[in-house]
């Protein structure tokens, strides 16, 4: 939640510089007074206008029209390999920041990203809990407007109705006993696997000190990384199976050399099938504004 919170302000606050208001902002602590908060609520930072500068009205609907098409995309890449210099580029936004990227694009780090998939996500998919949470997220009707989640054509691209009719029945939680039985979480698992496998690159963000505040920075920095790939027509697509919990952070960490456990871990790579839309939220749903 804290990153989401950092990267809906690097949003605002670029946009805003853009439209020629800065925003100076510090991290909110004991010494800030907010009355206008809800009880027992805090605050993340508090932030105000600075000195009017100019306007930038092209920056700005650029950078609001990205923001516009940003879009996880979830389907496989092309095989393009990551440059030297969008390297350099990718780094660059991390520079006195207290998040650490790596990056791996080698055939050894696919074998191992997909082996780590199928473990962890057959797991998840058994797991009733885990399963009902991630089933109540997936929308079965492409054309019901929604806010959250995603539509079952993002997990496994366009299919026919009748298959969509069939995993909304069949991978019921209530019916989660039966699909053990059948072994259907590790099919799901392995084509998981196989679409993560592919890679052709992937990224990890890590923190010494997964403090809040250092949280947020790291949601800053990767909304900056997100639009950087979005420019060069590339894509990204989180793997949040390998980072929810302890268990396959370690391995993770363990298995690709990391310094530190991981809290966001993606494949990403050039576009070869454009993303569908997925669901937004409104602004009136997420802000407030006396």
């Amino acid at each position: 939640m804290l990153m989401s919170c950092g990267i809906f302000f690097q949003h605002i606050e670029t946009l805003m510089c853009h439209a020629g208001t800065p925003l100076q902002w510090t991290w909110f602590n004991a010494f800030h007074t907010t009355p206008t908060l809800p009880q027992e609520q805090d605050g993340l930072i508090c932030f105000c206008p600075t000195e009017p500068q100019t306007a930038n009205p092209d920056a700005y609907h650029e950078l609001a029209e990205q923001i516009r098409h940003r879009h996880t995309n979830r389907m496989p890449y092309e095989t393009t390999t990551l440059s030297a210099q969008q390297q350099f580029q990718l780094r660059e936004i991390f520079t006195d920041a207290p998040v650490r990227l790596d990056i791996w694009q080698n055939q050894t780090s696919r074998k191992q990203v997909a082996d780590l998939v199928y473990q962890y996500a057959a797991l998840d998919f058994a797991d009733k809990a885990a399963w009902q949470e991630t089933y109540s997220f997936i929308h079965f009707d492409k054309n019901k407007p929604v806010e959250d989640g995603f539509y079952l054509h993002h997990l496994f691209g366009k299919i026919p109705a009748y298959m969509a009719w069939l995993f909304r029945i069949g991978f019921h939680p209530k019916l989660n006993r039966f699909t053990r039985l059948l072994r259907l979480p590790q099919f799901m698992a392995r084509e998981f696997s196989k679409l993560t496998g592919q890679g052709p690159q992937y990224l990890a963000l890590s923190l010494p000190d997964p403090n809040p505040h250092n949280l947020f920075v790291t949601g800053m920095r990767l909304a900056q990384v997100w639009l950087l790939l979005e420019q060069w027509g590339w894509g990204i697509h989180p793997l949040s199976v390998l980072v929810q919990h302890d268990l396959p952070k370690t391995t993770l960490a363990n298995t690709l050399g990391m310094t530190h456990l991981p809290i966001f871990f993606a494949r990403f790579g050039q576009i070869k099938i454009a993303a569908e839309v997925s669901p937004r939220r409104h602004l009136d749903s997420i802000l407030t504004i006396d």
